[in-house]
């Protein structure tokens, strides 16, 4: 027996319709009647709404399960049957006593708001509640280096630190263990409130005062406002992860990811360890300096980490020495090179979607021709990605089911020219893969059958082959999608949910105190210091007693900061 809605008017969801879950704190209005449109309780009367938490035995089992169908903003009519009626104390409404306990009930249900508190840890360590939410659902995860606003306070709400803007490395932490935890679990522009036991926090041994903030007493808990403003993605990129990869501003979203032979604008300026520049390209002019991927223009290198960039992104890349030689530079032995690009446009080959029969035919040959010259080069590396980009070519536009002869043939030759490939690489493993398909064209195939039938030499096993397929699409690999269908979760989706914490079963009442808000200054970001405590002055203004001065005057004395706590009651208030 369900609830039954009737005459549903859906408003406008605040929260991306997103539906409440267990443990989620509601605040909705409502208006009860019986059926034959008597009036019995209404919040309106008084305007204000009522806040509990889905999921408590104390609340009627019929209004939980109304509301739990809903979304924020909407406003929708119930019709509750009596044996969903029952409640032990009286929630929502006290029942009057001249409505029969066999009579149905008629509900009018605003959902005005909802927040969820997760248990990141699953262990009570860290408790958050979410006060705004951010953009997007990506995350900060691994080396990532997050921009962050944070005022953390004690129980009576002392204000033990504070920041307007401060940058930090996710695997280094910063200030206490819990912030880097909380962070990966945000979105942009998200802002929380956290509950910090004192495991996650400083311990039993707690924190000495630090310059104008107040120390930390043992076994304190912390409470904390936290925002992400922005992060910087941190990747190991590159054959074996030797580079390593920092997007300082993400690429246009709509514009196109660097494949392999695409014509590349490039602005890019290389600087050695001890910041000579020795390599500065594109900034002459306004035009970008332009290369083929793939084509030995330039260092693997800088065709690595340009394969990684999409249009209009700007990232910092760390190379190793024996990545960047090329006959135009000269860089010492031994000494890792930074290299800022900015890629200004990036063009492509044709897509085989958009090309016709005889076009499709046309550029498989035309790259075949390509791998020969190289194969016969002895450039194994390159002709294995020609074939196989040939290949895509042929698969994408006719797929893997009945092709005419003329086309089977060609896949067939361009896989084992492929396998070939991979077998002066070394690259067993792939050139097994590669007989494998021309099994599924030609299963009568001598060669391919015998070369299957070979166990994989050793050499073969560790060996990165990351490298054959830079660049090239993965069409028959695709993509998980974290998705709930039906609701049925999937197992990825699962593992995500794990990773970012568990609804809060514990106790419902949870004290927060006032806790105010830094003022917000997004473009002053202050770097984390190396012993995690920031710093005095901003690294790119020398100390002196002008900026010492203007510095000071950003940082909020702690005596003033406790007296700030009723400027941003509200949060305290959501969160109780």
């Amino acid at each position: 027996v369900l609830p039954w809605r009737s005459n549903p008017r859906r408003g406008t969801s605040r929260r991306g319709g997103i539906r409440p879950a267990a443990y989620t704190r509601l605040q909705v209005h409502f208006t009860g009647k019986r059926l034959d449109g008597t009036w019995f309780a209404s919040t309106r009367e008084d305007g204000v709404p009522l806040t509990f938490i889905l999921g408590q035995e104390n609340v009627m089992r019929g209004f939980s399960m109304a509301v739990s169908s809903m979304q924020a903003g909407e406003k929708a009519v119930f019709t509750i049957p009596p044996e969903l009626a029952g409640t032990k104390s009286r929630c929502p409404v006290d029942i009057p006593g001249n409505i029969a306990p066999n009579e149905a009930l008629r509900f009018d249900i605003e959902l005005i708001s909802l927040v969820t508190i997760t248990d990141i840890l699953d262990d009570e360590g860290i408790l958050k509640k979410i006060i705004k939410r951010g953009l997007g659902s990506d995350k900060p995860c691994d080396l990532d280096e997050a921009l962050v606003n944070y005022n953390a306070c004690l129980e009576d709400g002392m204000s033990v630190s504070m920041s307007e803007g401060i940058e930090f490395n996710l695997a280094e932490g910063f200030f206490c263990p819990a912030f880097a935890r909380a962070v990966e679990t945000m979105t942009e522009g998200e802002e929380a409130v956290l509950i910090v036991k004192p495991e996650y926090g400083f311990g039993e041994r707690g924190r000495p005062s630090i310059g104008d903030e107040a120390g930390v007493p043992p076994d304190a808990t912390l409470y904390v406002y936290l925002q992400l403003m922005s992060w910087k993605t941190v990747r190991h990129i590159g054959e074996n992860g030797t580079i390593l990869k920092k997007t300082l501003c993400r690429g246009n979203l709509e514009g196109q990811q660097t494949e392999n032979e695409a014509v590349v604008g490039v602005r890019l300026i290389g600087k050695l360890q001890d910041g000579a520049v020795f390599d500065q390209r594109g900034h002459e002019g306004d035009e970008p300096f332009k290369f083929m991927v793939d084509e030995e223009q330039v260092s693997e290198g800088l065709e690595e980490a340009v394969l990684t960039m999409r249009e209009g992104e700007v990232s910092l890349f760390t190379i190793p020495p024996h990545r960047v030689q090329d006959q135009l530079l000269v860089v010492p032995v031994g000494s890792s090179v930074t290299y800022e690009i900015e890629l200004v446009s990036v063009v492509n080959d044709k897509p085989p979607r958009l090309m016709s029969q005889a076009e499709t035919i046309e550029a498989a040959a035309e790259k075949e021709k390509e791998g020969d010259k190289l194969f016969s080069s002895s450039k194994f590396l390159r002709a294995y990605r020609r074939y196989y980009k040939a290949r895509q070519i042929i698969l994408l536009r006719f797929g893997r089911g009945e092709t005419d002869e003329e086309i089977k043939q060609m896949l067939i030759s361009l896989t084992f020219k492929a396998a070939e490939c991979a077998n002066q690489l070394q690259r067993y493993e792939q050139a097994y893969h590669r007989y494998r398909e021309i099994l599924e064209y030609d299963p009568g195939n001598v060669k391919a059958r015998e070369m299957t039938g070979r166990a994989f030499p050793e050499a073969s096993l560790g060996i990165d082959t990351a490298a054959m397929h830079r660049g090239l699409d993965q069409p028959f690999r695709p993509k998980e999608e974290f998705r709930v269908c039906g609701g049925y979760m999937t197992p990825e989706f699962s593992e995500m949910r794990l990773k970012q914490g568990h609804k809060y079963h514990g106790s419902i009442n949870i004290f927060v105190p006032p806790i105010p808000r830094p003022e917000t200054n997004a473009n002053q970001a202050v770097p984390a210091a190396p012993t995690g405590h920031r710093l005095t002055h901003s690294p790119t203004t020398p100390p002196g007693p002008n900026n010492e001065k203007r510095n000071r005057s950003s940082r909020v004395p702690v005596a003033a900061r406790k007296g700030l706590a009723s400027c941003f009651r509200c949060i305290s208030s959501d969160c109780n």
